[in-house]
């Protein structure tokens, strides 16, 4: 804790002094079942890979509720720690990220320290964890604090800002959308018979690149 505390000495990407140092976290509660171990690995790649990325190269990591260390003088004198959220426990810890960028501070990401963490690992918490951060999204996306970042940023962090908030829940949506209409038009093309007359067809049927594109599909 001490070496940790030691990077607010640091500047972060040679520029500004970090107000948010993110660790690490390791789930300890995966041994419990299969879901808990699903839930462990989830976790994992949220908290510890994609943070990573956020941090460097991308330099778009707010905070995201882990167990992050706070620079206590830097916030206080900048608004304080946390913003009031509609529903309790919502998103108010990565507007206390946005505030910090927003007022020349910088968010970082270390692994040389991990805090250990138990969880509620039942199905229903870990779809509750989804529509949690899903809904913590709406509420950034509809604040002030997007807006005046996305006009401050450059073009590339922007971009990444883009796809780590709305964008990912825009593509996902989309990716949903498509198997559902990809379901439903296989399954018009059965039930009316025109399968059948399709695949009789020459043209059609030599089409590899065709047949390779609906297996690939049919697979997912």
């Amino acid at each position: 804790m001490r070496n940790l505390c030691q990077e607010f000495l640091k500047k972060h990407d040679g520029v500004r002094f970090p107000s948010i140092l993110g660790l690490r976290e390791h789930i300890f509660t995966g041994s419990v079942s299969s879901l808990a171990w699903f839930m462990s690995n989830q976790e994992t790649s949220f908290v510890t890979i994609g943070q990573r990325l956020l941090a460097n190269p991308l330099r778009v990591r707010f905070h995201y509720g882990h167990p992050d260390v706070f620079d206590r003088i830097f916030h206080l004198t900048r608004g304080g720690v946390s913003k009031a959220s509609k529903v309790i426990n919502l998103s108010e810890d990565i507007f206390a990220g946005f505030n910090s960028t927003l007022r020349e501070g910088s968010v970082t990401h270390h692994e040389y320290i991990q805090v250990g963490k138990g969880r509620d690992v039942g199905l229903n918490q870990i779809s509750m964890f989804e529509a949690k951060i899903a809904n913590g999204n709406g509420e950034q996306t509809l604040s002030r604090d997007v807006y005046r970042l996305g006009h401050r940023f450059d073009f590339f962090r922007m971009l990444s800002c883009y796809f780590t908030t709305i964008g990912f829940y825009f593509s996902t949506l989309i990716t949903v959308l498509t198997v559902y209409v990809f379901l439903y038009g296989r399954l018009y093309l059965v039930l009316s018979g025109l399968e059948e007359g399709l695949s009789a067809q020459k043209a059609i049927r030599d089409n590899k690149p065709l047949q390779v594109a609906l297996a690939s599909q049919s697979f997912v």
